[in-house]
């Protein structure tokens, strides 16, 4: 619809940091991931945009990375979702809006560690109305219970794993060893912040998502694996063709072999 073409637009003067995308070259265009909400979803979208400015509760995965979410779940029916790390609630709301369009009930469950951003995720829940849809559990994503709980929602394995919680090396050791093992044949992991950059993210400084994905990877050989901008050092300069550099981090888990062949 004409009105969709003002929608995130409004960012492409936007001086602050986290709508560096829309500045970039080329980029005055409203991406699928927006211009494809209905006008109440876009507007609570906006609505949480203007809350976490002003609050401050900035952490969202970006464009590139939401966008590469939205082709792969809505592209190929990623209806067994969990998400490790909620933040505020930013991706939990469009992959809700995602699931919703494809009437894929019990699609995601979320989690996270910290109480208030639970709280947080959850009133944009009720408001956006996908409580059928969306499970947030305030929860450890290393815990060894968190599997279970994940599937009995679901109703079975998770297909989709995403993994941007706490960013430290120990701790994404931990969630690839917990979770895939229980991800199903075929599935995928999408790890963000696997760059060199993000490594600053992890406050134990013992090198973050990156070794984590580096040495995991190393270690299972018979995982087909692929990383992004993994060697990003700043987030300045010449962009490659994937833009966010935070860099992204993907696991295939092999499919059953055919029994016939």
């Amino acid at each position: 619809m004409e009105q969709d073409c003002f929608r995130s637009r409004c960012w492409t003067t936007d001086p602050r940091p986290r709508y560096w995308w829309h500045r970039l070259p080329g980029m005055d265009y409203v991406p699928p991931i927006y211009s494809g909400l209905t006008e109440e979803e876009w507007q609570i979208v906006r609505d949480w945009f203007d809350e976490t400015d002003e609050s401050k509760r900035i952490g969202e995965c970006v464009v590139p990375m939401m966008s590469f979410l939205h082709g792969f779940i809505m592209g190929n029916r990623a209806d067994c979702i969990v998400q490790l790390g909620t933040c505020s609630g930013y991706s939990m709301l469009l992959i809700g809006f995602m699931l919703r369009r494809m009437g894929a009930r019990h699609g995601l469950f979320t989690l996270d560690c910290d109480p208030e951003m639970c709280a947080i995720s959850r009133r944009w829940l009720d408001r956006a109305r996908l409580d059928d849809f969306v499970r947030i559990e305030e929860m450890n994503s290393t815990a060894p219970n968190a599997p279970p709980a994940a599937a009995q929602f679901l109703g079975g394995a998770p297909n989709l794993v995403v993994v941007d919680s706490s960013h430290e090396y120990a701790a994404t050791l931990t969630e690839l060893d917990l979770w895939y093992p229980v991800l199903a044949p075929g599935g995928i992991i999408f790890l963000h912040d696997t760059s060199c950059f993000a490594q600053d993210f992890d406050v134990t400084h013992a090198g973050g998502v990156h070794r984590a994905f580096v040495e995991w990877r190393e270690s299972h050989p018979d995982v087909e694996a692929i990383l992004l901008n993994g060697e990003s050092r700043t987030m300045e300069g010449t962009r490659p063709l994937y833009k966010d550099a935070c860099g992204l981090g993907i696991l295939h888990k092999p499919a059953m072999p055919d029994p016939a062949s």
